[in-house]
């Protein structure tokens, strides 16, 4: 249906930030894509990988006695099976890291994929966060596996600063998901290993009244079931004629601020004629129920057709990462491309 009250977030939103729980409610998008370097999910298998010479790295500088000590947060989590379309991200909460650092800190991050995948680093400072996030020119080819070993324990972050712990993590890339979200035609369009599987009629948020759906490229960030959504997340009156309250099925989150892909019966009579929701994406529980089945975190949603464009924010309400063209992530890294190696 409309906004959202989560009840009970995963661990791995915290990498995000405070949750906004309201279907595209929360601050407007912090940074505006580019869109025209973006890159087109309409079409993303991987091409062969080019051959790559690393930029060696400096070494990291340490700091021993650190006067602060801060532990990053990392996703995916170690075991997990992703979609396509999740980065690695590495978030140091309420920590700037000097960018003199950078390079010696990208230097102790080695991503291995099997099969080899050039990937990058890219920095962002959102909401007193640094985050890092790791990801390919294109969408992870389906079925790769891939490790992180963050060798940071005793790494100087910043003056007085060190981080904590070295970590491993290790995950595998599942079966090729994009969804693709036509605002004008109101339907969605999954799309699994090249397939086409099924076009669904929808119904997204109405830009008449400023509830636009977010556009540009998304991730799905958790699978949360059933999620109780309430008018009241964002001031309005549960009896206001926007307001509203009840549990939703079949909810996937796709931003920190509260759009989620869901099961909206109550709105059975605008799939596919009208948007009229607060943000969200709105389908039958029979097409929610199919759709939530198929799905894994990290499968990649894309919405097109606004006639008032919100673009998706690129940091800090979601992973907005692919909304960035190749050559833009690049230029965010200290080190540039990475083998995978």
């Amino acid at each position: 249906m409309r906004l959202t009250r989560a009840v009970g977030l995963s661990a791995v939103l915290a990498l995000s930030g405070p949750a906004v729980t309201a279907c595209g409610g929360g601050a407007e998008a912090e940074q505006r894509p580019a869109k025209s370097s973006a890159p087109s999910p309409s079409a993303p298998a991987p091409s062969s990988p080019a051959p790559v010479t690393e930029k060696p790295a400096p070494e990291a500088a340490l700091l021993k006695g650190a006067a602060r000590v801060v532990r990053p947060e990392i996703a995916p989590l170690d075991g997990e099976k992703v979609g396509v379309g999740q980065p690695i991200a590495i978030v140091f909460k309420q920590q700037k890291v000097s960018k003199e650092l950078r390079a010696g800190i990208e230097g102790r991050l080695k991503v291995s994929t099997s099969p080899r995948v050039p990937g990058a680093w890219h920095w962002n400072e959102t909401k007193g966060d640094t985050r890092v996030h790791f990801r390919p020119e294109k969408f992870w080819p389906a079925g790769t596996k891939v490790t992180l070993d963050a060798r940071l324990a005793g790494v100087k972050l910043a003056e007085g600063t060190a981080a904590a712990g070295d970590r491993t993590v290790s995950f595998t890339i599942g079966d090729s998901m994009v969804s693709t979200v036509d605002l004008k035609a109101r339907k969605l369009t999954v799309v699994r290993n090249g397939e086409t599987l099924r076009t669904i009629p929808v119904s997204g948020g109405d830009e008449s009244k400023g509830f636009g759906t977010r556009e540009g490229i998304k991730t799905i960030l958790a699978k949360e079931g059933k999620v109780v959504m309430d008018s009241l997340s964002i001031g309005i009156p549960r009896n206001h004629p926007d307001g509203f309250y009840g549990s939703y099925e079949y909810s996937m989150r796709e931003t920190v601020s509260g759009e989620y892909v869901h099961a909206a019966p109550d709105n059975a009579e605008s799939f596919g004629k009208e948007n009229v929701s607060h943000g969200c994406i709105g389908m039958s529980t029979a097409d929610a129920k199919w759709l939530y089945g198929l799905s894994l975190k990290g499968d990649v949603v894309q919405v097109t057709g606004s006639t008032k464009p919100k673009p998706m924010d690129r940091f800090g309400n979601g992973y907005g990462d692919w909304n960035l063209g190749w050559e833009e992530w690049v230029e965010g890294s200290a080190l540039g491309i990475r083998t995978g190696a």
